[in-house]
């Protein structure tokens, strides 16, 4: 599983899959909800009173930490705050554990245990009938980018191009570059650039993004740079919850893949990037 898994499917079809039990119980420190997994077990715990959204927000944050981290303990407070246990010994009660005896750590472990349950079940296939299942079936890397292409020139009426050979060597971490544009009009246009001398699963990863981008520029608080542009890394971080990164991870499973990793930075405007020939449109 990924976390993409963790905002996509629905709570009880993760439970089950994970084989979580669900409880209601008063719980300590401003915690509004606990996982726990023990023994091959994991068990989830909310505080009684919060309404169905927060809820299930509060779980689907459990189940993305577990999913990436595998950690045997983890707790989410009002403030969507997380700090995790990375395991417990076999005579310890983990409630005690999270009551006080042993503190929680407050960022992520070095090289947590994988106390994950094994997957039996091809994740793809829990999707299947589902909002977020491939329009057109699963498809190689290549249909895929395809479709994300058309994507940003039909829906987004914009630019999608391949880097071109003259901006090369590009500033390093650099995997894509997105501009906004506007015509006469004053009507909002895409331009998209994407490296091509980079594996094709990272490739399609990055169009998902750079189109994801494209079309939900106010949920971003980086600036671009003098002339507009966006520079997006190339250094995956798991999706972490609703925004640029997941509607990204959606589009690219909707058109066919199965997406890995796919929150990307946007990266400070290199030094570099000045004596590179600007991006034409």
């Amino acid at each position: 599983m990924s976390t993409l898994d963790a905002w996509a499917l629905p709570v009880e079809v993760l439970g089950d899959v994970l084989g979580v039990t669900f409880s209601e119980k008063e719980l300590i420190d401003n915690h509004q909800a606990w996982l726990i997994a023990l023994r091959g077990r994991i068990a989830v715990i909310t505080v009684p009173g919060l309404s169905e959204e927060v809820k299930e927000q509060r779980i689907r944050r459990l189940f993305c930490e577990h999913i990436s981290h595998g950690w045997a303990a983890i707790t989410v407070d009002s403030e969507d705050r997380v700090t995790f246990v990375e395991t417990f010994l076999e005579e310890v009660d983990p409630a005690e554990t999270l009551l006080g005896e042993a503190d929680p750590k407050d960022g992520p472990a070095d090289d947590p245990p994988d106390v994950r349950p094994k997957q039996t079940k091809d994740v793809r296939d829990l999707y299947e009938g589902s909002a977020y299942a491939p329009l057109h079936g699963w498809r190689s890397d290549e249909e895929v980018i395809a479709a994300l292409r058309t994507l940003i020139t039909d829906a987004l009426a914009g630019t999608a191009e391949d880097m071109p050979e003259e901006v090369y060597p590009l500033p390093e971490g650099v995997g894509a570059a997105v501009a906004i544009g506007y015509d006469e009009q004053g009507i909002l246009h895409p331009l998209v650039w994407v490296r091509t001398d980079i594996p094709s699963g990272l490739r399609a990863d990055l169009w998902g993004y750079c189109a994801a981008l494209s079309a939900s520029l106010d949920r971003v608080d980086v600036e671009p740079d003098e002339n507009g542009i966006f520079h997006v890394g190339m250094e995956r971080s798991p999706v972490t919850g609703p925004g640029v990164a997941l509607l990204a991870a959606v589009t690219v499973q909707r058109l066919g893949r199965r997406p890995e990793d796919c929150a990307f930075p946007l990266l400070t405007p290199p030094a570099q990037a000045e004596a590179a020939p600007p991006l034409a449109a």
